[in-house]
C-alpha cells in the first residue's frame, strides 16, 4: 500500500468520510462494514495514513449511493438517500448485536475450571461455578453445596466459608431465599434455610 502524498486530497477524503458517518450515525467499524471493506483498511485510509485507491472509494460512494463527482464536489454537501439512511442504521443493530453475542460466546469458550489452592483459587472457584456453570439453575442449600461442590468440582469447603464467598453475588447474580423445610410429618421444622438460585436479569441489582 502506498503512503499517502497528497496531504490536502486524503484530509478532503477523510473529512467526506466523516461527514457520511454523522449523516448515517454509524461508527467507524460498522462504516466500513457496510461499504464491505476491510476495518483495518479503511482505518488507514480514515487516518490519512495510506493512499486510498480510486476503486476502494468507488466501492464505498456505491454502498451510500453517491456518486464520485458529487463526492469530489467540494461546493455542495453530500445528500444520502434517506432510505439508505435507514437500511445502514439497520445494519448497524444487527451488526452490533452479532459483535456481541460472538464476543461473549468466544468469552465462554475459552472459561475453564481455575486450578491452584488458598484463598484466591477458592474466590475464583466460586466466581467459576456461579457465572459459567448452570449449576445455580437449581436453589441449593449451603449444605447441599458443600457436598455437591467436593463431588462435582473437587472443592472441598466449610459451609461458613461457601457462605462467605458468595455474599458478593447476592442480589447481582444470585438470590438467596429464605425457606422453611417440613419434617418428616409434614409439620413445619422451627429452623429456617436459605435457598441460592440464578438471578434473572429483571431481578438483578442496578448500581
Amino acid at each position: 500500500m502506498a503512503k499517502t502524498v497528497n496531504k490536502e486530497l486524503a484530509k478532503f477524503i477523510s473529512d467526506r468520510f466523516n461527514e457520511m458517518m454523522k449523516a448515517t450515525e454509524l461508527e467507524l467499524e460498522v462504516f466500513a462494514a457496510y461499504a464491505k471493506i476491510g476495518y483495518r483498511n479503511f482505518r488507514t485510509y480514515h487516518s490519512r495514513t495510506i493512499r486510498i485507491s480510486v476503486e476502494t472509494l468507488k466501492k464505498i460512494c456505491d454502498a451510500y449511493q453517491i456518486t464520485l463527482t458529487d463526492f469530489f464536489n467540494s461546493d455542495q454537501a453530500l445528500s444520502i438517500n434517506p432510505k439508505v439512511i435507514k437500511h445502514a442504521q439497520e445494519f448497524q443493530i444487527k451488526y452490533v448485536l452479532a459483535k456481541n453475542k460472538l464476543l461473549k460466546d468466544e468469552g465462554d469458550k475459552f472459561v475453564t475450571k481455575p486450578i491452584g489452592s488458598g484463598n484466591k483459587w477458592e474466590r475464583e472457584m466460586i466466581k467459576y461455578i456461579v457465572l459459567h456453570t448452570d449449576y445455580f439453575n437449581t436453589s441449593r442449600s449451603i449444605a447441599e453445596m458443600a457436598i455437591d461442590f467436593a463431588k462435582d468440582f473437587e472443592f472441598v469447603l466449610e459451609s461458613g466459608r461457601i457462605y462467605e464467598l458468595l455474599r458478593k453475588y447476592v442480589g447481582n447474580e444470585i438470590q438467596k431465599i429464605e425457606t422453611i423445610r417440613k419434617n418428616k410429618d409434614q409439620t413445619k421444622a422451627k429452623r429456617k434455610i436459605f435457598l441460592y438460585s440464578k438471578l434473572s436479569d429483571n431481578n438483578k441489582r442496578t448500581n
